[in-house]
This record gives C-alpha cells, structure tokens and sequence, in this order.
C-alpha cells in the first residue's frame, strides 16, 4: 500500500467505484450503512449491509486494517456515511473511500442496484 494514502479518508464517484468494483487487488470490501430496508431497495452488488453501531464494535469479519472500504450511504447529505468512516478509523483501516453522493448518485448514473435474492 502506497504510504501518502495510509490514514486519509477519500471520496470518490460511481463510475471510480464501479471500476474499482471490477479488480480485487488490494482487498476491498464496499460497507453499505443506510438501514436494511434501504438497503433491500437495491444496493451495489456485493455491498455489505452494516451499521454505524456495527463498525463501532470493529472491523468486520475477515477484514484487516490494510483492506480498502468503499462506505456507501444514501445520499450526499447522509451523515451516517461519515459515522462509518470515522468508525473503521478508529479500529485502525487505514483507507477508507466514500461515495460522495451515495446510493443517489449511484442510481442516477445509471448503474444497476441489487436486491436480496
């Protein structure tokens, strides 16, 4: 891991995450923190359904401090996002990447949501 990104927060755009979406090196994992109703909407495949309260108890299984996470929300304003973020930090993830304008953003360019089988 490149030392100037250790321990910033980042945000990005949906077209960045869908790229980033497509290679699995370095280990990533994308944390959806809007609620489990929002989230059976549709999500970002792949995407993890965990809460602010979760990720204060620590990183989630199987995750270390050197994997990346994409913490997604609802929309830009949603404050949960930065919760999240704020979160992994404090349990040691040392990149964390935001997007910016959330599952909003994500649906307004286009790029298909998930839903729950």
């Amino acid at each position: 891991m490149d030392m100037h990104f250790d321990g910033v927060i980042y945000q990005t755009y949906p077209g960045e995450l869908e790229r980033r979406a497509r290679h699995s090196h370095p280990p990533f994992l994308i944390l959806d923190v809007r609620d489990a109703a929002e989230y059976e909407v549709g999500h970002i495949e792949g995407a993890l359904n965990v809460s602010v309260a979760d990720l204060s108890r620590g990183l989630p299984n199987g995750a270390t401090p050197a994997t990346e996470f994409f913490v997604i929300g609802a929309d830009p304003r949603d404050s949960r996002v930065r919760e999240a973020t704020l979160a992994l930090r404090e349990h040691g993830a040392l990149r964390c990447v935001e997007l910016s304008g959330g599952m909003l953003e994500w649906r307004q360019a286009g790029y298909p949501a998930a839903r729950p089988a």
